[in-house]
């Protein structure tokens, strides 16, 4: 778990992130279905566009596949610019991960994004 500073709406409290990688037999366009579905069911519902949100899930890469058409976007459009999306990604192992739309290691991105704030958590369960 991560917290990081709003970046457009400055006036909320900080965001938490996180990223998980798995396998899965569904296709991308099924995943994101699915995802838009647990937002759905945990009422995500931000008051205007980067405001508070309960939750906001995104699929962030499907192995080497690029789709840029309206329904899905993948890699994530600002993957590759975000501290917050990156730093998770790299601490599960994806450091040496191509981004499959400019064929550069992730790990090389998050070294640029120094500046941006994320700061791991530690969560007891």
């Amino acid at each position: 778990m991560y917290r990081s500073k709003a970046q457009h709406i400055t006036d909320q409290a900080d965001f938490l992130n996180a990223a998980a990688v798995f396998e899965t037999a569904l296709t991308a366009e099924k995943v994101a279905v699915e995802l838009k579905k647990i937002e759905k069911k945990l009422k995500k519902n931000p008051p205007e566009k980067f405001g508070p949100r309960t939750i906001d899930l995104d699929l962030l890469l499907f192995g080497q596949e690029i789709s840029l058409d309206d329904e899905l976007t993948i890699p994530h459009l600002r993957l590759h610019t975000r501290r917050f999306v990156l730093q998770p990604l790299i601490d599960l192992g994806a450091g040496d991960v191509m981004h499959p739309g400019f064929d550069r290691k992730l790990q090389a991105y998050l070294d640029e994004a120094k500046d941006q704030h994320c700061e791991k958590m530690t969560i007891t369960l």
